[in-house]
């Protein structure tokens, strides 16, 4: 804890608030193709049956959660390069 308890509290709202709009940009992210198929048609989803009759779709990924999966495997191994140059071993 610092000795400055405003700056603690400046931290954690930050943390949350953009915690809670990443929240909100991943449901975002999948809930927008399935509004943008209804409206356009089919667009290359392939529909199946389970065996007890349960019917499913497949439904590209879209671009944004395709965005956030590398843009995450980039910062960990940048991560790892600039962490590992810095600590001795």
């Amino acid at each position: 804890m610092r000795f400055f308890f405003l700056q603690d509290f400046q931290h954690w709202l930050l943390s949350l608030f953009l915690g809670l709009v990443l929240a909100i940009l991943v449901y975002l992210g999948f809930t927008a193709y399935s509004d943008s198929t209804s409206r356009a048609g089919e667009k290359g989803e392939e529909e199946f049956t389970y065996p007890d009759g349960i019917r499913g779709k497949n439904f590209p990924t879209p671009y944004f959660i395709i965005f956030l999966y590398l843009g995450f495997v980039i910062w960990a191994i940048l991560y790892v390069i600039f962490v590992g140059m810095r600590s001795p071993i």
